[in-house]
């Protein structure tokens, strides 16, 4: 994220010294020495303030002490001319000062200690990232394979990971191409800075633009503060564009000059931002032919395809899903709650055969829902979807009192046991759930009450089963 610092001093030697400390240190730097204008910092977001005593208007004080509370972790320092007494000091001390400091001093020493402060900032903010990162983040090593088109792709992925040049990476919808920019970004140098990916496709046309480059106060109504945008946080880290073939043709624009420059403007600004990011896009579309129609620019499109990465799709790789599937099993266990740690050869055998029109997002929700209705500690082929087993298809007979019927037609004595068994419990916990829930007119806590379960549970249970519980919400009585 970029640090942001507000300047109001009046000693031009010390503002010039401190300018230039933050520069090198690549701090966007907001100057201001206007008096009757100094209250409007709080508007803004700011990690360190630095005013002279002589810029304070009547009611910083009590400014500074309000925004203190609700942000502890900036920092801000009062430079004087003259000597405080204690009671004047700690009357600045505990209205949100960290420091009152003399002007008198050199500015070489009030550098030093800013310099320290700034470090500390960097550190925390680094820190604050990774406490929100996954518990596991993805890496490259994730990307199991035994394929000769997958194993071709990770090589030119490796080799990518530590240059700075632009990524566009494409794939079919589901194959992982968030997941990958990710784990090209937890391996490289910049991996201690943020990650912020973007959705072109998901926010609108008329939000995208403050999405990404932010806005200041008073740009459009509604804008009551000054926010930050995507580039600005991404700063010394990385940036993903998701989808950037939905991207309007007026933001095309700018993020051709993101690229050119590393400058960009909020807006309802007219100063330039300037920013270290590397930048990562991805699409499902064939953005030649966007290109060819006109609704895709070319000079960007040679921009972003500096580097290209394409993914196969899980429908070209069949010999990875085993291994994929032990691998998403060890990863899903424990994040569901649940002890599941096999799969039966069956089932594996049926995950081959299927096409995977959703690629790998697919396969992971299958196993999900597999693993949470799995009644022992393998998921069989009785675990999986129809539409992936077909010989297995429910007869609904057995509901309307067709039972010996059902159990003839469906041929169910060539059958296992215990898979009879957990597709008889598995279509009745549907049918439960979904009438659970419509007395309950969708209300998940009153539903698990009833059923004695966690409403945590219960929702678990509703999705494994495809049942959505706001669908109930409006049933008539």
């Amino acid at each position: 994220m970029l640090i942001r610092a507000y300047l109001s001093i009046n000693n031009q030697k010390i503002s010039d010294e401190l300018k230039a400390l933050f520069k090198r240190h690549d701090v966007f730097t907001i100057t201001h020495r206007e008096k009757k204008n100094v209250d409007l910092i709080f508007d803004e977001p700011f990690n360190i303030l630095i005013i002279s005593e002589e810029n304070l208007s009547p009611y910083f004080l009590e400014g500074l002490k309000n925004h203190s509370k609700s942000h502890p972790a900036q920092s801000s320092i009062l430079l004087t001319d003259r000597v405080l007494d204690k009671l004047q000091e700690s009357e600045y001390l505990a209205s949100g000062f960290g420091s009152v400091v003399s002007s008198n001093i050199q500015a070489e020493t009030i550098c030093m200690v800013v310099e320290n402060i700034l470090i500390k900032h960097v550190s925390l903010q680094n820190e604050m990232f990774r406490n929100k990162r996954p518990i596991a983040e993805p890496r490259l090593a994730d990307f199991v394979s035994t394929s000769s088109s997958m194993l071709a792709f990770m090589g030119l992925a490796r080799k990518v990971v530590n240059s700075d040049s632009t990524i566009l990476i494409l794939g079919e919808t589901g194959v992982g191409k968030e997941r990958l920019a990710l784990a090209i970004h937890g391996e490289s140098k910049r991996k201690e800075s943020p990650f912020i990916a973007v959705n072109c496709a998901a926010i609108p046309d008329n939000l995208l633009e403050s999405e990404l480059f932010g806005f200041e106060r008073g740009a459009f109504t509604g804008a009551v503060r000054t926010r930050r945008g995507a580039f600005e946080l991404a700063h010394k880290g990385t940036i993903f564009l998701d989808e950037i073939g939905d991207m309007p043709l007026h933001l095309q624009v700018k993020i051709l000059r993101v690229i050119q420059k590393r400058k960009f403007q909020k807006i309802g600004s007219e100063k330039s931002i300037e920013v270290d990011v590397r930048i990562m896009v991805a699409t499902n579309k064939d953005l030649l032919r966007e290109v060819e129609k006109g609704s895709f620019r070319r000079d960007l499109y040679y921009r972003i395809g500096v580097i290209c990465l394409t993914i196969p799709p899980l429908s070209e790789r069949a010999e990875d899903i085993p291994e994929l599937v032990r691998s998403y099993i060890e990863y899903l266990a424990p994040r569901i709650g649940v002890s599941v740690k096999s799969i039966d050869p069956d089932a594996v055998q049926a995950l081959m055969g299927y096409s995977w029109p959703g690629n790998v997002r697919e396969l992971i929700n299958v196993l999900e829902r597999a693993m949470l209705i799995c009644g022992t500690d393998t998921i069989t082929t009785a675990d999986l979807p129809e539409e992936i087993c077909p010989g297995m298809k429910f007869n609904d007979n057995i509901l309307s009192g067709g039972g010996d019927s059902f159990f003839r037609t469906a041929n169910w004595t060539m059958l296992p046991w215990k898979n009879v068994r957990n597709k008889l419990l598995n279509h009745y916990e549907k049918i439960y759930i979904r009438d659970l829930l419509a007395e309950c007119r969708g209300n998940v806590e009153a539903a698990a009450s009833k059923a004695g379960l966690t409403p945590r549970a219960l929702y678990h249970k509703a999705k494994s089963c495809h049942i959505v519980p706001k669908e109930f919400k409006y049933i008539d009585e």
